[in-house]
């Protein structure tokens, strides 16, 4: 048996109350599945490794020779990390690492690994935890940045007059400005969504027994890794998993939103809108058809997030099973790939606005089709003659329906002044004008709230204060922390 079978035997707990390895069948079927996550949580899982194995030396529950050997070990397994990786895991990441560790250390050094904790504590805690804590802030990043570049965008089209689409039929008109920027707007209200998600996972597992040692070595641990407090009940980890579902469903969120607004942009490309335009570099073009330029990109951000609500609903489904059970950790792989795609997506569609083309002739030349400009004409009606409401709407339908025929309208002033009993002031011409879209009325486009929209966005974004990553940071501090304690034996 070579030294590698040997430690993943010792690591698979073969020779302790096993007396037999997994089959090969058992393999394929439970260890490869989890084992797919282990490049999601492989460099968290050796994180906490440090913090465990600083605290449990601090404390003097290793002796301080063993835990130099480990910290020089788990510094070197970081630093060779992605090529270890590049070479496959068929072992989930608790058994993995420890595989790893007992090729480099002797197997009693390596023992000492575990002390203060269990497997769950760090499957289904902390690395569910750090993997989405990471994740919330590389969304958060990319959704910022994503609004900044809508409302760059809106900022010489505040005014710009396109069409509104209601069931893809013309219903009024706005400015490009106030579109793009309803799209900031709710994108933004989505970074304090991702920071609520983040403060709602930023908890530690318990300690599992009141002994001093593990409750020293639990507060101690959650310190090092970045978490402002912990859970008080052994039970309360076990009775919801809302550490893999509330993050991801955050992130879901933005990959709705961002599959929503590729919908209106694959639309907008078609020959019949002719709206916009993607940048090259964000196109594919035809193995067949050499005059298309398709928008593969989007249909990819509009995919996944059709996948993303799949998978949220898989992960609720799992979530109903009895508390003990660790159905999310086994399937953890494809949750975190959707994390990650989500992000990906995110800066993606920012490239895609920021590098798209919207023509603007072409918007505003369609704006009044349809007689878009019916909604505006309707409060004329109501609000400048008079009229009430019903009536205005009906009286306009069939102007529209006599102007669709070749019909003349008759004059509207004589037609409702006579339903209602009195004379009206009602500029016929005038409201055929705007019911064409050939007069758009000031109050018609919302100008002021446009401008006042725009100002606060770009004050808020610029208000938005840096967000160091929570995670990144831990890891940075705990390498440092174990590189200093091995620098002051080498200096003793």
């Amino acid at each position: 048996m070579s030294a590698r079978d040997e430690s993943r035997e010792f690591a698979e707990g073969v020779g302790g109350r096993l007396n037999a390895p997994k089959s090969e069948r058992y393999r394929r079927s439970v260890l490869d599945v989890e084992g797919r996550a282990n490049r999601y949580v492989a460099r968290y899982m050796l994180g906490s490794d440090l913090a465990y194995v600083l605290t449990a030396t601090e404390l003097g529950l290793t002796p301080p020779d063993d835990g130099r050997v480990l910290l020089r070990c788990l510094l070197d397994l970081l630093g060779d990390l992605d090529q270890l990786l590049a070479g496959g895991t068929a072992l989930d990441i608790g058994v993995q690492r420890e595989v790893w560790v007992l090729e480099r250390v002797p197997k009693a050094v390596a023992a000492r690994l575990h002390i203060g904790r269990n497997r769950g504590e760090s499957v289904r805690n902390y690395l569910p935890r750090m993997f989405f804590r990471d994740a919330l802030w590389r969304q958060y990043e990319a959704t910022r940045e994503l609004v900044a570049v809508l409302v760059a965008k809106a900022e010489p089209v505040l005014e710009t007059v396109i069409p509104v689409y209601h069931h893809l039929q013309h219903a009024g008109m706005t400015t490009l400005g106030e579109s793009l920027l309803s799209w900031a707007s709710n994108f933004y209200a989505y970074l304090e969504r991702l920071r609520e998600a983040d403060r709602r996972i930023d908890i530690a597992p318990p300690v599992m027994t009141s002994r001093r040692e593990s409750v020293a070595i639990g507060e101690a641990v959650q310190r090092r890794l970045g978490f402002s407090r912990s859970a008080p009940l052994r039970q309360q980890m076990h009775v919801t998993e809302d550490q893999f579902a509330e993050p991801f469903f955050a992130l879901l969120m933005v990959a709705v939103g961002i599959a929503r607004l590729a919908e209106d942009l694959r639309i907008y490309m078609t020959s019949e809108f002719a709206f916009f335009e993607l940048a090259d570099r964000n196109a594919s073009g035809s193995s067949h058809l050499p005059q298309k330029k398709n928008p593969f990109g989007l249909q990819a951000i509009i995919g996944s997030a059709a996948v993303g609500v799949g998978r949220l609903a898989a992960q609720l489904t799992m979530n109903i099973s009895p508390s003990e059970e660790l159905e999310s950790v086994f399937q953890a792989a494809s949750l975190y790939e959707q994390a990650d795609d989500i992000i990906a997506n995110t800066w993606f569609m920012a490239e895609i606005i920021e590098g798209g083309r919207f023509d603007t002739a072409e918007m505003g030349r369609k704006s009044g089709l349809g007689f878009a400009g019916a909604p505006t004409a309707l409060d004329m009606l109501m609000f400048d003659a008079d009229v009430p409401m019903r009536v205005a709407h009906h009286e306009l339908g069939n102007s529209v329906r006599r102007l669709i025929a070749g019909d003349d309208v008759p004059d509207l002033a004589a037609t409702i002044g006579a339903q209602l009993g009195r004379p009206v002031a009602i500029d016929t011409a005038d409201v055929l004008d705007v019911l064409r879209g050939d007069r758009v009325p000031d109050f018609a486009l919302n100008l002021p709230a446009v401008h006042s929209t725009f100002a606060r966005l770009k004050a808020d974004l610029a208000a938005l204060a840096p967000r160091p990553n929570p995670v990144t940071s831990v890891l940075d501090a705990l390498t440092a922390e174990a590189e200093a304690v091995l620098g002051s034996k080498e200096t003793a």
